[in-house]
């Protein structure tokens, strides 16, 4: 089977191993366990959201996600999952408030955290058990217009 420099074929098994991999993610993500979370990402791992810059590295994943859990309570809910080898595509959704986004537009008063909801679209590839690349897809207008609001 010819692919990608570097990827190896999967078969149902290795297919079955990235789904649960995925599936720890998430649910470290919504437990909010940082080091359960961290450790599931390769040492070279690449995470991507909208919006933001490239995230490079494991160190600078612990980092982006320290930052977000410090600002953002949210919880995951994945609702198809497709697995093709080593690769994982999800729909879902996301539930959840920003504690601090208020505080940091100009002329914005202080206010409760917004609620908000949203669908995504995720994909992630996975090598020896461990994720190297992590994409994000969602309609960040719309989780703006959701947070500034309601």
């Amino acid at each position: 089977m010819r692919g990608r420099p570097g990827r190896r074929p999967a078969g149902a098994a290795g297919g079955r191993a990235a789904a649960a991999v995925v599936r720890r993610q998430v649910e470290a993500l919504n437990r909010r366990d940082l080091e359960a979370l961290v450790a599931l990402y390769a040492e070279d791992a690449v995470l991507e959201f909208p919006s933001s810059p490239a995230v490079r590295g494991r160190e600078h994943i612990r980092r982006a996600f320290e930052g977000f859990f410090r600002e953002w309570e949210e919880v995951v809910t994945l609702d198809a999952l497709l697995v093709d080898g080593d690769r994982v595509s999800a729909e879902g959704t996301v539930t959840g408030r920003h504690r601090t986004i208020h505080l940091r537009l100009p002329g914005r008063v202080p206010a409760a955290p917004r609620a908000y909801r949203h669908p995504f679209a995720a994909f992630w590839e996975v090598r020896d058990g461990r994720i190297t690349r992590h994409r994000v897809y969602y309609d960040a207008r719309e989780l703006v217009r959701q947070l500034l609001h309601g």
